[in-house]
Formats: C-alpha cells, structure tokens, sequence
C-alpha cells in the first residue's frame, strides 16, 4: 500500500486477489464455467402475475395493433386463442416486469429458444414452435423449488401472458415481412 491508496492487481481468471485489510486470498476461476438462466426471474414474475386479479366476465378483446394480422402470417391457431384470452392482462406485464432486474433476460430466452426450436427442432406449424418455448418456460418454473407455492394454473396463464408480450414485442414469431404489409 502506498500512502493511503489501494491496489488492485491480478484479479483476472485463474489469479490470486489479497486487498485491502484483513483480506483472504480469494481464487478467481471462471474459465469454463456453463451460465444458466437465473430460473428466479421467472419465477418472480410468475408469483406476482399470479396475484394479479382476474379480468372482468366481459372485456373487450380487440387489439390495438395489427397483432392479430401477424397471428394470421405466422399461422397459428391454438395459441391465437390463447394469445387472445391473455390481450388484456399485456399492461400487467409491462407493470411486473419493470420490477424484475434484468427483465431483458427473460425476453432475450424467449427470443433464443424460438430461433432454437425453429431452427433445430421438428415442427411442423408455429403453433408447435410456441409449445416448444412453453414447455421450456414451464419447465423452469417446475425446476424452482418456490414453485410449489403457485396453483398449476397461475402459472400457464402467467407463462401464456407472457408469451403474448414476448409476441407484441416482436421476440416470438416472425414479424410481418414490410413488402407483405404494404
């Protein structure tokens, strides 16, 4: 230590970093390390979906946006009934996922796991591509060991509401092509 400064040298994969004072050696080795997905932040937003009340007998299910318009390019049937049955519950996803860090994340998931499916897997409509990234997202929710807490069915409407936000923002499913829209 020089003066009353500090430094800190050697703190890079594979070294030994002892600074300040009282410090231990603390071994950095990250090399090689798999990253996986913080199942948390699926979770979370599960839980306080979950805890969103539930709409009115009679809402209107009109989109605002040609949404439906890209439902119809991308040819799905199923989840066009289910994205429909989650339209209203879209300003109570934006709420929620503003109180969840790194939010992107879960988007950024989605978005990968569509291209994967698409790209690697065996399907043979859009409708089996939203499957395939539902049952990823169903199957981290069943990995978490809070998720005992959550009724089966919070969780698929969370999970479709979801989806449908990923959809409107242009991270599940393929966008209109522009020459096909105008």
């Amino acid at each position: 230590m020089v003066g009353n400064k500090r430094n800190i040298d050697s703190n890079g994969d594979n070294s030994i970093n002892n600074t300040g004072d009282g410090a231990q050696f603390e071994i950095n080795n990250y090399v090689g390390q798999k990253k996986i997905l913080n199942r948390t932040y699926l979770f979370d937003f599960c839980l306080k979906f979950s805890e969103v009340e539930d709409a009115p007998e009679v809402y209107d299910a009109d989109l605002t946006s040609d949404f439906e318009g890209k439902m119809d390019y991308n040819e799905i049937d199923v989840y066009k009934d289910i994205f429909f049955e989650c339209d209203h519950y879209l300003d109570d996803v934006e709420i929620i996922l503003e109180g969840i860090p790194r939010r992107q994340r879960i988007l950024s998931n989605i978005n990968t796991k569509y291209k994967k499916i698409k790209r690697f897997g065996q399907w043979d409509n859009k409708d089996e591509l939203c499957e395939g990234v539902y049952d990823y997202l169903i199957e981290a929710i069943q990995n978490d060991n809070n998720s005992k807490s959550i009724f089966v069915e919070d969780v698929e409407l969370a999970i479709h509401a979801l989806m449908y936000y990923a959809f409107t923002k242009c991270k599940l499913l393929d966008p209109i092509p522009i020459a096909a829209t105008g």
